[in-house]
């Protein structure tokens, strides 16, 4: 039941859903590998790297690492994650607080209020200023930029030019 729901989950993110809006009626498209959610597209990186470096991969292919604004897209980012990476794996997302302590932002300047951190999170332990999902409880931690993680990344979703 589980995989079940799961799956639904996955595929209405897939599909836009979320936005109320068919596959069949939405414009643009994502490359090959990528999830579709809403207006953009998702993608997750198994090369693990640290957090700077996995946000310049991620503007090299044309974004920057996945904001998240609601629980239900942090679902389905959890569950891509899942769904790719086989066994859930610590993953950078875009959220950091590198500039001023305690004034966590997107890398792609998005503004939210939406976090998923665990009970003890954020705890700047160590000087702990970029946030990832937790292998051990798939809720964010803040952690040591510096750490080895794979990541995901967002781009827009590419329009159809006539």
């Amino acid at each position: 039941m589980a995989l079940a729901l799961r799956s639904l989950l996955l595929l209405c993110g897939m599909c836009g859903l979320l936005a109320g809006v068919s596959c069949q009626t939405m414009k643009g498209y994502c490359p090959e590998g990528y999830t579709r959610l809403n207006d953009r597209c998702l993608i997750f990186q198994h090369e693990p790297r640290n957090f700077s470096d996995a946000e310049s991969v991620c503007n090299i292919l044309g974004g920057n690492l996945v904001s998240i604004g609601s629980a239900l897209e942090n679902a389905v980012v959890v569950e891509l994650i899942r769904d790719a990476a086989g066994t859930f794996k610590n993953t950078w997302i875009a959220y950091h607080d590198t500039i001023q302590e305690n004034d966590f932002m997107w890398t792609d300047g998005t503004f939210g209020v939406f976090t998923d951190f665990a009970a003890t999170q954020p705890d700047d332990l160590d000087n702990e200023d970029c946030v990832d999902i937790n292998s051990d409880d798939e809720m964010w931690h803040d952690e040591d930029c510096t750490d080895l993680s794979s990541f995901v990344c967002a781009k827009k979703v590419i329009t159809k030019k006539h």
